[in-house]
């Protein structure tokens, strides 16, 4: 994370942060590090993403520079039959290679540097559009703060050195993860917004607390969209009215683990998806229902806030079926695309091998919860390796670019 970036870019005037929902789903970012058994779930996830997302969506992979990852990728993406071209490390003729990225389904991005950067692709940065800037006009929006164990937060600078996006820091806290960008509002984890009110108040000297809450929101709209509503959520926020036995920490670190935007229905009220906690093993109904009691002064708080909120199952399961780590089945962190009456999702699947009989009727139900909404489903392969790490679809993937062949509030990002 290179501090200097601030000095390079001007104030964005006008900037828009990328919808999580709306408009098609034209770039889509995956990370592959070093190929070894442990990650080779993601090439497996990429040849089943390229099958499976729309003819116009491209894939940008950045991907770690040695023999064995090189011919995992190419062997992948020739068995899927995809076109794809190497972004050259020195940019001679920008036009020539604007053309190879719309012609190629696949632009591969080595990594020039030996650095550790891990699948989790989603959380190092925010993707803003602001004309002013860059060939596409796209921004990578970088936090104040470090992602720790990984160089993660090295791949938005190294985009910039490449010449393929402008990358930005600014003085808050987030991750990918716990923001959810719809059409006219941005969803906030509670943890990242706090800890954006506790840097606004060091560097700006503020003591009154609703002075505080009004300047953090103005300055995540500054940075992500003039026009963008700024609802934090989550049960540590600072609350006048909030009882004393009222949970205080958050069920998961990022929202997108538990919550899915899921566009609005014919009275314009917003809909979000909301993972209720089903233990699969009598033994573990304690710790789900702890979790159920973490998860729905949320699921209120939403619904005060206007939201229409549907629930969905989401299995507490193991890593041995009855025995081993507990962990849960990810349903809501999907990738998703609302383009006027279109809308898809692609969904991650659990109900494989040993937990067929236990979870394939969770992956059924959860389908038809996205038909009743109006969604088109497209199931993607076993996501057990990915949520075994804590992790599901949209943490391994990021929305790059978008457009729209309909009018929507949403400001769309156009090629």
């Amino acid at each position: 994370m290179k501090q200097s970036n601030n000095e390079t870019i001007k104030t964005m005037k006008n900037p828009s942060a990328l919808s999580d929902a709306h408009g098609r789903i034209r770039r889509l970012l995956m990370a592959l590090p070093k190929y070894e058994e442990d990650v080779a779930h993601i090439v497996s996830l990429l040849a089943d993403l390229v099958r499976k997302l729309p003819h116009y969506t491209h894939f940008e992979l950045f991907m770690y520079n040695d023999i064995p990852t090189q011919k995992a990728v190419e062997k992948a993406l020739q068995r899927e039959l995809v076109n794809y071209f190497f972004y050259p490390n020195l940019v001679e003729d920008k036009d020539k290679l604007m053309e190879q990225m719309k012609d190629k389904k696949c632009c591969i991005i080595k990594n020039p540097y030996d650095y550790n950067f891990s699948i989790w692709v989603q959380d190092p940065f925010i993707v803003v559009q602001e004309k002013e800037f860059g060939g596409r006009g796209v921004i990578l929006l970088e936090p104040h703060d470090e992602i720790r164990g990984t160089d993660d937060d090295e791949i938005a600078d190294t985009f910039e050195e490449l010449d393929l996006y402008k990358a930005k820091n600014i003085p808050l806290s987030f991750h990918g993860g716990n923001t959810l960008v719809a059409d006219d509002f941005v969803l906030i984890g509670a943890y990242h917004y706090n800890e954006s009110k506790k840097i606004i108040a060091e560097k700006l000297d503020v003591q009154d607390d609703e002075k505080l809450e009004r300047i953090t929101k103005f300055h995540f709209a500054r940075h992500l969209g003039k026009d963008l509503k700024i609802i934090p959520i989550g049960n540590s926020l600072t609350q006048k009215d909030k009882s004393e036995d009222a949970p205080s920490s958050e069920p998961f670190p990022h929202i997108d683990l538990y919550i899915s935007l899921a566009g609005r229905d014919e009275d314009d009220t917003y809909r979000l998806l909301v993972g209720n906690p089903i233990a699969i093993l009598p033994k573990d109904e304690p710790l789900a229902e702890s979790m159920q009691n973490c998860i729905e002064p949320i699921v209120k708080d939403l619904e005060a806030k206007g939201f229409q909120v549907t629930r969905n199952p989401m299995p507490l399961t193991r890593t041995k079926l009855e025995k081993g780590n507990t962990y849960y089945c990810f349903y809501n962190n999907a990738l998703l695309e609302i383009d006027g009456e279109s809308r898809r999702v692609w969904m991650p699947t659990f109900g494989h091998g040993i937990w067929a009989d236990a979870l394939r009727k969770y992956d059924i139900e959860n389908r038809e919860i996205w038909h009743k909404l109006g969604f088109e489903v497209s199931e993607l392969i076993n996501f057990h390796p990915f949520v075994q790490d804590k992790a599901g679809v949209r943490c391994v993937t990021k929305y790059m670019g978008r457009t729209s062949i309909y009018h929507s509030n949403y400001n769309e990002n156009s090629e």
